[in-house]
């Protein structure tokens, strides 16, 4: 696989590709990480979501969770069937319905956390405590960061 061997140096130049490369190897481990839960990284993020905004709307969620509506009504049947969501109706707009939690999601959700947090501990070994924080930093500041141009350019 190409996420796997030593950086050919005149790639080692693009920190995209080296982003591209990490991100690679870390969403293969995180997703082998989850397999043995059945669960997939998306139910992850949209249980880690519901928990930290219990009764959120779903068209809201699917925007949280940066995944389109249809698919975002398959991972909470998903859930559902698990027994880990449930729909209610939205107080606030009968057309809405209001997602939230089980008691089951939380305790798996704990679960997976640990694992996560381990998962990130082992994928960050090579930094100290400070590289760690500010590679974090760095990291969160690009993602957030909204580009006001778009360039073909390899970074």
């Amino acid at each position: 696989m190409w996420h796997e061997g030593p950086i050919p140096p005149e790639l080692s130049i693009y920190p995209g590709y080296l982003l591209a490369r990490l991100g690679q190897v870390s969403a293969a481990r995180f997703h082998a990480a989850l397999a043995p839960e059945n669960l997939h990284p998306r139910h992850f993020g949209v249980m880690s979501i519901l928990a930290a905004q219990p009764g959120i709307t779903q068209q809201r969620l699917a925007e949280c969770a940066a995944i389109d509506t249809s698919s975002m009504v398959a991972v909470i049947d998903e859930l559902e069937e698990r027994g880990f969501a449930e729909r209610r109706p939205n107080p606030d707009d009968r057309r809405a319905r209001a997602i939230f939690l089980t008691p089951a999601a939380t305790v798996t959700l704990e679960r997976l956390r640990k694992r996560a947090g381990a998962l990130q501990r082992e994928l960050f070994a090579a930094l100290s405590e400070q590289e760690r924080k500010t590679l974090h930093e760095l990291l969160r500041k690009l993602a957030t960061a909204r580009s006001t141009t778009t360039s073909g350019a390899a970074t």
